[in-house]
């Protein structure tokens, strides 16, 4: 059997899935569920590269049984991926009997070819094979827009989730290192770009049919999972050992103001007083991993009422606020600094452990470069 460049990348990608999807499981990953869930979805990114490989190679027309498979169980990553992000963004997150729903159309849509394609005899299966000129192709356009309409709709609904997580981190954390899963919600969004592409292809795969076509399809397909394969390998495998996500009180704090409205309640003057003076004077945002939590310990108040005293008094969030002092901090070391002193010890001394936010923080306060300002003054 010859093989294209097309068919070695999708080989190359399915092979990188099992083995990403064998690491995961094995004992001293298994027991986290985030590890699983990931398994999981990698598993299911796998069969649906696997379909297209046996178009492409035309090994579904010698295995018509095996045709469809990797599509059907495709269906289940998008469902993974939003499940996968829940047990990232939150430490308590557990797999319980209601999440069974999210496999609804895994179980609906091959309810449908079983009977339109399975039950049938190998001579109806290959003249239903032989009559597709493209992967994946469903006699119904009407469900295969349902199919990619139920799919963008998961990874726009994880999208949004990880834009409301990285909200609140920002509430509660002085050190965002690690904590967004920017990366994550990156992938999902071009993830979700080229399934939008797909939709568009399989409605007019239906007017349209062409080798050209198909082949371009193909190649998108190798490409696609090449990239997000080799993404998931570079990120994802340290994401659960850097950040193991929000406590339930931490998320029950961020969905309290959430539900908190300005007008509710008046900001305490006193409390922000209070606040300008301690760290003034005891400097708490030069510990570099200070949380909200910490600092009300310190002031004697509840987390709820100094976070929505930072968030609605000074019109800030946590990381702003903490960020602000430390800016502060550092021009005022930058300004009396002696020779020799790096720009590095500064930043650690001012409370900072990331030189890229602290280039970009500094910058966007006072519209120079750390460098540039010392050398100014």
């Amino acid at each position: 059997m010859y093989l294209t460049l097309v068919d070695l990348l999708l080989a190359t990608s399915i092979i990188q899935s099992l083995g990403l999807a064998a690491f995961l499981l094995l004992p001293e990953t298994f027991r986290l569920i985030s590890n699983r869930l990931l398994a999981a979805s990698v598993l299911t990114f796998a069969a649906g590269l696997s379909e297209v490989f046996l178009y492409s190679t035309g090994m579904a027309l010698q295995h018509p049984n095996l045709a469809y498979l990797g599509s059907l169980v495709g269906l289940l990553q998008a469902s993974l991926l939003y499940l996968y992000a829940q047990s990232l963004m939150y430490r308590d997150f557990c797999l319980r009997p209601r999440h069974a729903v999210h496999t609804l159309l895994f179980w609906v849509v091959s309810a449908i070819f079983l009977v339109e394609y399975y039950l049938q005899p190998g001579e109806v299966k290959l003249q239903i094979l032989q009559s597709r000129d493209h992967p994946s192709v469903l006699t119904s356009p009407l469900l295969a827009a349902a199919i990619h309409l139920v799919f963008l709709g998961y990874l726009w609904a994880t999208i949004r989730a990880l834009g409301r997580f990285g909200t609140t981190v920002r509430r509660l954390f002085s050190n965002l290192e690690n904590k967004q899963l920017a990366w994550l919600r990156t992938l999902l969004i071009g993830y979700a770009f080229v399934w939008t592409l797909s939709l568009l292809y399989c409605l007019s795969a239906h007017v349209f049919k062409s080798s050209a076509s198909a082949l371009w399809v193909s190649t998108i397909g190798a490409v696609t999972g090449f990239l997000f394969i080799n993404y998931l390998i570079i990120n994802a495998l340290r994401q659960p050992v850097i950040f193991s996500g929000l406590s339930a009180e931490q998320a029950r704090l961020a969905q309290g103001e959430d539900d908190l409205s300005p007008p509710d309640r008046e900001v305490d003057g006193a409390l922000l007083r209070r606040l300008a003076n301690h760290m003034a004077e005891t400097r708490p945002y030069l510990d570099a991993n200070l949380t909200v939590e910490q600092l009300a310990r310190q002031l004697g108040v509840s987390t709820r009422e100094l976070s929505r005293t930072i968030n609605q008094g000074l019109e800030k969030n946590f990381f702003e606020f903490v960020s602000d002092h430390r800016i502060a901090e550092a021009c005022r070391q930058l300004r009396a600094a002696e020779a020799g002193t790096t720009i590095l010890q500064v930043m650690y001394d001012s409370g900072f452990n990331s030189k890229s936010v602290f280039n970009t923080a500094f910058k966007k306060a006072t519209g120079m470069t750390p460098s540039a300002y010392r050398a100014r003054s």
